[in-house]
Parts: structure tokens; C-alpha cells; sequence
């Protein structure tokens, strides 16, 4: 046989082999292809792993008055056979708190208890979820939903809280409308803790009335004696309604009280410094002086001292500006080396805050 035939003979006999061989292998490799990207290894899946079933995923609990929790329990099952860990449960806010079962045996059930302060809440629906996470591999974290309906049986008008502003020294207040349809609505009492604040409770006068709301209306005031210290305004003040299905009422205050004079800043500190060595504004300072009371349009700063020799305080009107002045300290050249502590004092002609004074320190090198 000549040596061309030969080699016809072989290569047929090989490329038969192999056809042979790779057919079963292809397919088997097309397949693996199909389910899976080239080089990603083969799910694997443990047939004694713990599975979580929630047969009530969402749970809508109807209509909730406003301030009244809402209690709702989650069954859970566990329908794989090893125990199923529940390692957190995450809410959606932190008005809602979950309590729940941390081990649950294979075939037996265990429970998430979600609990949703409503104090907050304005009127209407709401949605609250929570994350629960698991070592169920086929499934490691799970949501669950807590819908409702807000209704304040006691609603307030206009907003539902009051608001206190003005000046230190004035007597303030601020009036909220109760308003409810319920029969057993008859508000008694009204307190808060804060000393300077005073509530009282009445029905409202057909002037006052509320139009299109509810048949029974009533109106609380808070008042905020003169005595009352400058600063922010807070606490509550409690309702007793008498309605049974929401027997209290807590009502947020919020304001603030100014001083019917202001400073800025309240202290002076010069800091370390050498007046030789320093000229014009490095050896100056300027407190502002604000009279925030509108009616007493003859505010002035009448005079201003320094009690620190060698530091001197001066009057300096801001142009077309009658309700600020500047109060410009400047440093001598002559002061004395070392630590220097004083005050200036600046007279006003406002009744409350006639004379102030604002601590002034520093180092003279």
C-alpha cells in the first residue's frame, strides 16, 4: 500500500474515534453551559438544611387610633430538618420593635412579635416592614409587613402641637382645638410639667368653632408666665379626653423664648498678644448688641465701660440700623504685660435688660 493511502486510512480511523468519544461529552458540556457560566461551580444543595415558611407574610390590622400600639405576632415554620436560626430582625424605623424566637426545631413553629408606636403618626395609612434573617440557604432573609389606618378619635386643630414665641418678661400662649364625633369625648383635665406653664380647658364659643368637623369641640390654652427663662420651649401636655378608645392625649410644645436684648458673642477673649507688635484690628474686638423687642422703637445703647484698665469700650451705631449697635473694644498699647479679666458693661434703655455684662479676658505679652 502506498504511503498517501495509509495515511487516508488513519486519519478516517481518528476522526471516527473521536466523533465517537466528544459526542456524549458535548452534549453533557452544551448542558453544563446552559445552566451555568464556564468556570461557576455546581449549586449544591443540602437536603437536611432548615427552611422558613411564612404562611401570613402581610398583616393589614384595620383602623388604630393614633397613640394606641400595634401588637402583631408572625408565625414562622420551620419546614427543613435541622433547627432554623433567626439571627436578627431588622424594622424598617425605630418606632417599630421586634421580639422573636431565636431557635425553631424542624417541624415545629416559632413566633416575631412586632410591636408599632403610633404616637407619632399623623392620620392615615400607614406601611411597616421588618427584615427577618435566617440561615435558610435558600432563602436567608424574608420581609414582613404591618399595615393600618391612623384615626385620632381626638383630633387637634390646627396642628397638633403648641407653639410658644415672644420675649423674656411677656406673658405668652397658644390655643389648640380638640375635636371629636365620639360621645364620651369630654376633655377634664390638661397638665404639663414645666412650672412657668399653665393649661386650662373650655368649650369653644360658636364663634370659634371648627366648620365640617367633629360635634364635639373644645378648646385647651396654654399660657407662659413672664417668669419663664430665655431659651427653647419643650415638653408636653397631657389630655384627659374621657374618650375610652383613646383616653389620652399628648400634645408636643415647641418655641422658643428670646431676650428682649441680645449679645454677640456673650464673652471676649483676646487671646495671647503683644500690642506693640500688633496694630488696628488685631487689638480690637465688637460685641453686637440686638434689641429684639419691636415695640420699643427708642432703643439705644446709652453708655459703655470697661472695668479693665488699658481696654476701652465705645458706642458704634450701625448706619440705618436702629435695632443693632456695635460695641468696639480696643486695646491700649500702654496695658500692663500679663493676664488681664474684667467685664464691660452696656447700659440700654430696654426695661428688662437695662444694663449688661459681657466677660472679657486675655494675655498681654
Amino acid at each position: 500500500m502506498k504511503m498517501n493511502e495509509i495515511r487516508k486510512a488513519l486519519a478516517g480511523i481518528s476522526l471516527c474515534s473521536l466523533v465517537l468519544t466528544a459526542g456524549p461529552l458535548a452534549a453533557q458540556a452544551a448542558t453544563k453551559t446552559d445552566d451555568k457560566p464556564a468556570g461557576a461551580p455546581m449549586a449544591v444543595t443540602n437536603p437536611n438544611a432548615p427552611k422558613l415558611f411564612i404562611a401570613e407574610e402581610k398583616k393589614d390590622v384595620g383602623t388604630v387610633p393614633k397613640g394606641e400600639p400595634i401588637k402583631h405576632t408572625f408565625i414562622l415554620q420551620n419546614r427543613g430538618k435541622s433547627d432554623l436560626h433567626i439571627t436578627d430582625v431588622k424594622p424598617s424605623c425605630g418606632c417599630t420593635v421586634p421580639e422573636f424566637d431565636k431557635v425553631i426545631k424542624p417541624g415545629a413553629e416559632g413566633k416575631i412579635l412586632l410591636t408599632v408606636d403610633t404616637k407619632n403618626f399623623s392620620q392615615g395609612p400607614i406601611s411597616k416592614t421588618a427584615v427577618i434573617l435566617t440561615d435558610d440557604p435558600s432563602m436567608p432573609q424574608q420581609t414582613v409587613y404591618v399595615t393600618a389606618i391612623i384615626k385620632p378619635y381626638v383630633e387637634t386643630i390646627p396642628y397638633g402641637f403648641f407653639r410658644i414665641q415672644g420675649l423674656t418678661g411677656d406673658t405668652l400662649s397658644s390655643d389648640l382645638i380638640l375635636v371629636s364625633d365620639e360621645e364620651d369625648f369630654k376633655p377634664t383635665k390638661a397638665e404639663t410639667t414645666q412650672s412657668f406653664l399653665k393649661t386650662s380647658i373650655a368649650p369653644v364659643s360658636e364663634k370659634e368653632r371648627v366648620p365640617n368637623k367633629g360635634k364635639h369641640q373644645y378648646k385647651v390654652t396654654l399660657t407662659c408666665d413672664p417668669t419663664a427663662p430665655e431659651g427653647l420651649v419643650g415638653g408636653s401636655v397631657k389630655v384627659i379626653t374621657g374618650v375610652k378608645k383613646q383616653p389620652e392625649l399628648e400634645l408636643q410644645i415647641s418655641g422658643v423664648i428670646k431676650s428682649t436684648v441680645s449679645v454677640t458673642p456673650v464673652s471676649v477673649n483676646f487671646g495671647n498678644f503683644d500690642p506693640k507688635e500688633t496694630k488696628g484690628a488685631e487689638n480690637k474686638r465688637k460685641v453686637m448688641v440686638v434689641n429684639n423687642n419691636l415695640k420699643n422703637d427708642k432703643f439705644t445703647v446709652v453708655k459703655v465701660e470697661s472695668s479693665v484698665p488699658g481696654v476701652v469700650a465705645q458706642v458704634e451705631p450701625i448706619e440705618n440700623d436702629k435695632a443693632r449697635f456695635n460695641v468696639v473694644l480696643s486695646v491700649d498699647s500702654k496695658i500692663k504685660k500679663g493676664v488681664f479679666e474684667g467685664e464691660v458693661k452696656i447700659k440700654t434703655t430696654d426695661g428688662a435688660r437695662g444694663e449688661i455684662k459681657v466677660p472679657i479676658k486675655g494675655v498681654v505679652l
